[in-house]
């Protein structure tokens, strides 16, 4: 039975792996150690030998809930653990007061936008060139929704 635990400095170097096996431009090390300010929350999912299968970074302010990282080890994608992080990350804010949801998304990332149109995202916006990529930059789509 896989489980959920908050994430803490010690798993840094974990996530940072998986971070830089499942994307072409991670976050850097300086990104995740700065997500553990007081109004952030963080999950990593954890099969029965303890080891990461993904993880999400998010930030609750009043009611208002960003996911800025949701990512699952490339070994361990299409088995389902992108919606089990979506299904808690949702869950958790709607625990802890949030009652609109906010996220980006590269454009390019097909996957990730038909999972969060899934739970009820919608296109809000558009950030030209935001990302870096090997085009130069992509833009990013804003999504959000309401819980």
């Amino acid at each position: 039975m896989n489980k959920f635990e908050l994430l803490s400095h010690d798993d840094i170097a974990a996530v940072l792996r998986i971070e830089q096996a499942a994307n072409s431009y991670p976050w850097t090390e300086a990104a995740f150690i700065s997500s553990f300010a007081d109004s952030y929350f963080s999950y990593k999912l954890l099969d029965n030998a303890g080891n990461i299968l993904g993880f999400y970074i998010a930030q609750l302010i009043l009611e208002q809930l960003e996911l800025f990282n949701i990512c699952v080890a490339p070994t361990e994608q299409g088995k389902g653990y992108g919606h089990t992080l979506m299904q808690h990350f949702l869950k958790e804010g709607a625990a802890r007061g949030a009652t609109d949801v906010f996220l980006e998304v590269r454009s390019s990332n097909l996957s990730a936008i038909a999972l969060y149109k899934r739970y009820g995202f919608t296109q809000t916006g558009l950030r030209k060139g935001y990302y870096v990529s090997s085009a130069g930059k992509e833009d990013a789509l804003l999504m959000s929704c309401i819980l």
